[in-house]
């Protein structure tokens, strides 16, 4: 039952639990969040999925969740009906918007928040997504780039609307006290210790070619007539045409000796992957935010991003890594180069200045400042 005093707070999101990805990162995050500040008493927050069968009660307690297995109809009518009892209905997917837009033509007195996270929004829309964004109260932006496009893409659109809230480190995310490589992980892959080691982790999707792996190992082929110490790792779930596909490059470039194709890694041994790396790499060209990158920044490792997206925040305009023009092939190798030579990195330190930005703790107390605006 909930506490009729504090501010009634219903998070509407696709899912947290049933995959794995960038956004279902923020989801758990979000709920995460949202659950600590109920418990605080400054809220009281709900949650419903649309595709998630049940919440993780380390995030989010279940009396307080509700999951409708991927039935889209019954989650959009039962979301619709419910959400007029609250306060404040927070979307957590453009894909939601038509819940938002008639929550908000019925009662236009509750709050409704959206949020953005990446090139889901960055073109112009039509329909319920078109008239959501323009008549949400608040727009929830991940990265200053999103926001940027939200403005591009809708016109007359107030800039003082969008809010920026950037992702942030998983609470349970164990982050190492100790920075070495594990000796098991350089066991497994068959990689001698003297190797420099770069490290991608991403999904592997055919649709979306613009993680920039595939032109890391271009970079890498030019860079191996200078020097051979190195690897490069890519690790993540791979679709069977993109697996081809990287195949068919690897091959190209006669890169068989210094790629290594390493397929899903489950999370228990993903900080252990960041750890195995000398230098994170990932020189993207759509990304929302990038969460890998400040979990690999808090695991104490370099990286490289690409400077046409919202990586630009995650490492805050260059501050936490290097930023390179991902569609130059010869910057990237020289950033490449650059970066394996580097002497004497300060894992400890690296950890502690992105924690001040991007803690569990930050988060948690920008969300309360968003919600009791």
């Amino acid at each position: 039952m909930r506490r009729k005093e504090l501010p009634s707070i219903l998070f509407l999101y696709l899912t947290g639990f049933s995959f794995t990805g960038g956004i279902e990162k923020f989801n758990r995050s979000f709920l995460k969040a949202l659950h600590e500040l109920s418990v605080d008493d400054f809220i009281d927050g709900d949650a419903y999925s649309s595709y998630d069968h049940h919440s993780d009660e380390k995030y989010f307690p279940r009396l307080r969740f509700k999951g409708f297995y991927g039935n889209r109809g019954f989650f959009v009518a039962y979301a619709m009906i419910k959400a007029l009892r609250y306060n404040t209905v927070i979307i957590g997917h453009i894909n939601l918007s038509l819940i938002g837009y008639i929550i908000k033509k019925i009662k236009p007195s509750i709050r409704v928040i959206l949020i953005t996270h990446g090139i889901e929004v960055w073109r112009e829309h039509s329909g319920s997504k078109k008239k959501l964004i323009q008549m949400a109260d608040t727009i929830v932006s991940v990265s200053n780039f999103t926001k940027q496009q939200l403005l591009r893409y809708n016109e007359g659109l107030e800039e003082q609307k969008i809010k920026i809230f950037p992702n942030t480190i998983d609470p349970y995310f164990k982050l190492p006290t100790l920075f070495a490589k594990p000796n098991y992980l350089l066991n497994r892959y068959n990689i001698s210790s003297n190797k420099k080691i770069l490290l991608t982790v991403t999904r592997m999707a055919y649709s979306e070619k613009y993680k920039g792996y595939d032109d890391v190992i271009e970079a890498l082929s030019l860079l191996k007539n200078k020097r051979n110490d190195f690897i490069y790792l890519i690790c993540g779930k791979a679709e069977n045409q993109e697996q081809e596909r990287i195949e068919a490059i690897i091959n190209q470039h006669e890169m068989w000796d210094y790629v290594k194709l390493i397929g899903y890694v489950n999370d228990e041994e993903l900080n252990d992957h960041y750890l195995l790396s000398d230098v994170f790499i990932m020189p993207s060209k759509k990304e929302g935010f990038g969460i890998v990158f400040i979990e690999a920044l808090a695991c104490g490792r370099p990286v490289i991003a690409g400077n046409k997206d919202g990586s630009i925040d995650a490492l805050q305009n260059g501050k936490f890594g290097t930023l390179v023009d991902p569609d130059n092939i010869n910057e990237l190798k020289q950033a490449i180069d650059n970066s394996l030579s580097l002497q004497n990195i300060n894992s400890s330190t690296l950890q502690q200045e992105v924690l001040m930005v991007f803690d569990f703790k930050q988060y948690k107390t920008r969300l309360k400042k968003l919600l009791l605006a």
